[in-house]
């Protein structure tokens, strides 16, 4: 019996480093998991700009409307304590690897690229949200779905793409919302209201905090 015992000693004896170095692995992807979402700057990326007008109809232009409504997200969240850097904060034109590279720049952050569609025909509708790797779906997800509800908007759905700026983003997640078609005459007359616009940003500013909250 004393020398059953002793076996049994020994290989517990062996096991037992196995078993801290893999419960070591675990506690430290957990620990990298939750200070990957545990953000606390928001990026905030209007698209085009100064001669880069984006989706146009006549005078209504996507680079002022993407500004306008981030600038309306960056207040919310400041309201809500979080850090919010913008990509630009007036009519001028970012080359598209500036932006991704302040989408890499900081730690504990996110990347929100907020743009307006465009579709020849004048059929398309609704808002859509794409991310490009998987560790951005659920940022997408989140989006989408306070987008829609506040706005009412026909959801398009989340969406994998690979717009430069959420491909070449790598270090946070990264996402691209696309709040609606200029080239829609019924949403075009909703976008060009102050009140739509800031039902918009509601929308993405929730979606934002949801995901935070979530991790």
């Amino acid at each position: 019996m004393a020398m059953g015992r002793s076996r049994r000693r020994e290989s517990y004896g062996e096991f037992w480093p196995a078993y801290v170095d893999v419960l070591s692995t675990l506690l430290m992807v957990l620990m990298l998991l939750s200070k990957a979402h545990a953000f606390d700057t928001v990026i905030l990326d209007p698209g085009h700009g100064a001669h880069d007008r984006g989706a146009a109809i006549g005078y209504v232009y996507e680079k002022h409307l993407a500004l306008d409504t981030a600038r309306r997200v960056e207040q919310l969240l400041k309201k809500e304590g979080l850090k919010v850097i913008m990509s630009r904060s007036r009519d001028v034109f970012i080359p598209l690897q500036d932006r991704s590279a302040l989408g890499n720049s900081r730690g504990n952050s996110i990347f929100v690229s907020i743009h307006y569609n465009y579709n020849r025909g004048g059929s398309g509708a609704g808002a859509e949200t794409y991310y490009h790797f998987s560790s951005s779906y659920m940022l997408a997800a989140y989006i989408q779905a306070y987008l829609v509800q506040r706005s009412s908007m026909l959801n398009r759905g989340v969406k994998n793409a690979g717009f430069h700026v959420i491909r070449a983003t790598t270090k946070n997640p990264a996402v691209l919302v696309e709040c609606g078609f200029v080239s829609n005459s019924t949403e075009r007359a909703r976008m060009l209201t102050g009140e739509f616009r800031a039902k918009i940003a509601e929308g993405i500013a929730q979606g934002i905090i949801a995901f935070r909250k979530s991790k």
